[in-house]
């Protein structure tokens, strides 16, 4: 045999390895994830970071690192590929996708994909027990945060202020971190901390039970009908009696689903084991964040609105959870 004939032997054999590493499971060529979450003091960027390492750890070839950005701005900041996994809400996912209400400006946001639904985070809205404040309609006018800014809550907070034929016009609104809303609250810079979805137990609202006695607010039976109807993603929900400290009575109100989101753009071995390690870490989360004990596994491949990434169908089929 030629000494030409063996390179070109051994040249294809090489070639036909390189393709069978190819089709191995998992991701084929290095990444590196860019998870956005939301500003500290919230239940977002610790699941964040702990989310991002342990899939680097199971897949050596992926690099990650969280960024503390928030849930709306998350869903633009995807789109526009500056970051490629982030946290948000269904009901966020669903209006950029849709290009309604909060993101009339921005157009539809056609270049996100579903990954996985987590959990749900319920209305929170909490006032001083001695306010004299018993009904949303008596907040007109008083000191508000609904949320940092850019965050999916201030959205959802914007929607339930919405149903009851109000706006943040109509308040003396404080964009505040969620550490920040807690210690304003209890020094009295603040009347109210109004949360249409946040996580729960929500720091602030913790934070505040322990040093003065706090009241929730409950949504109408109405308001609750009109925030189902015409949002998609919020869904109805009560916060069962005895929540937090003082608060003996049940709270209606609605939960929007906290989900993972990807760039179209992310490769699907990337999507897969992002979701796989999700799954596998999910009990562990749950005594992390109790935030996340109100999710089920199976509840991942929820169908939220939005297309979800084909490396996360790969999986979900693969589990069963998806036909």
């Amino acid at each position: 045999m030629s000494a030409m004939r063996k390179i070109a032997l051994l040249l294809g054999a090489g070639a036909l390895l390189l393709a069978g590493f190819a089709l191995l499971p998992g991701p084929a060529a290095a990444y590196d994830i860019r998870w956005g979450t939301a500003p500290a003091g919230g239940v977002w960027q610790a699941l964040g970071t702990a989310m991002v390492e342990d899939v680097v750890k199971a897949n050596p070839k992926l690099k990650g690192s969280t960024m503390p950005i928030g849930g709306a701005a998350n869903v633009i900041a995807t789109n526009a590929g500056k970051i490629n996994v982030a946290f948000s809400f269904s009901s966020t996912a669903g209006e950029a996708w849709d290009g309604k209400l909060f993101f009339k400006k921005t157009g539809k946001l056609r270049k996100i994909r579903e990954l996985a639904v987590l959990f749900p985070e319920p209305t929170q809205i909490m006032v001083r027990k001695d306010a004299g404040i018993d009904q949303i309609s008596q907040l007109k006018g008083k000191r508000l945060t609904p949320g940092p800014k850019g965050s999916a809550i201030s959205v959802v907070s914007g929607h339930v202020l919405a149903a009851y034929g109000l706006s943040f016009k109509d308040f003396d609104i404080r964009f505040l971190s969620f550490s920040e809303a807690g210690k304003q609250f209890i020094d009295g810079h603040i009347d109210c901390v109004f949360y249409g979805a946040m996580a729960f137990p929500a720091p602030p609202m913790v934070n505040a039970a322990s040093q003065r006695k706090i009241k929730l607010l409950p949504l109408t039976p109405a308001v609750i009908a009109k925030l189902v109807k015409e949002v998609k993603g919020l869904e109805p929900y009560t916060l069962p009696k005895g929540s937090y400290p003082g608060v003996d009575y049940a709270v209606p109100g609605v939960i929007a689903n906290v989900v993972a989101i990807a760039s179209q753009d992310m490769p699907d071995a990337v999507a897969y084991a992002i979701v796989k390690s999700i799954d596998q870490n999910f009990e562990r989360y749950g005594k992390m964040v109790k935030a996340m004990q109100l999710g089920k596994r199976q509840d991942m491949a929820k169908n939220i609105g939005i297309p979800m990434h084909p490396g996360a169908v790969k999986y979900y089929k693969e589990k069963g959870w998806l036909k």
